[in-house]
């Protein structure tokens, strides 16, 4: 019996030594820091995140249309080959709080900007951290039979935000 006893106060013990070894929990990588000027989110036409000539650099051939807070870009016939965009400058919901709530985004930088994706079935959501209370939110879906130089839906989704970028005034 004592050599149960001693057993379960080795175990024990080992326990409490793993648990007090200092060892720390892994945490999140460090958000990176915005390298290009912070800019004004407060545009009151989310249609006008792109101009005329940007549209027409893209390719975006769709009357813009405004949904929700953001406005919606289109290419190509509303359901046959071609591609949809979906742009917001969001004066609330923060890059970090979109990186909290995906904790499988990817990281990345564009134009200066901390962004950070997901891309799945329904398309690819970029938010950049475009000013310290709120975002730019780009969301893309390029459907079979888009022109190649489209590119992918990220491709696509990158392109639209570096010139809604542009667009954007400083804050």
């Amino acid at each position: 019996m004592r050599e149960g006893l001693a057993a379960t106060a080795i175990a024990a013990g080992l326990l409490l030594a793993g648990c007090s070894s200092g060892a720390t929990p892994p945490t999140q990588p460090e958000l990176p820091h915005r390298a290009a000027p912070q800019k004004s989110l407060t545009a009151s036409d989310p249609c006008a995140l792109l101009t005329a000539d940007q549209l027409k650099s893209l390719a975006l051939d769709q009357e813009p249309k405004p949904i929700d807070q953001g406005c919606e870009f289109g290419a190509g016939a509303p359901d046959g080959p071609g591609w949809k965009a979906f742009a917001a400058a969001d004066e609330h919901g923060t890059y970090t709080q979109f990186v909290e709530a995906n904790q499988g985004a990817q990281r990345l930088e564009i134009g200066g900007y901390p962004a950070a994706k997901v891309n799945d079935a329904t398309g690819c959501t970029l938010v950049l951290d475009a000013a310290d209370t709120g975002s730019l939110r780009v969301t893309a879906l390029v459907r079979p039979g888009a022109p190649i130089e489209v590119g992918s839906s990220c491709d696509a989704a990158t392109k639209v935000a570096e010139e809604a970028l542009k667009t954007l005034p400083s804050a």
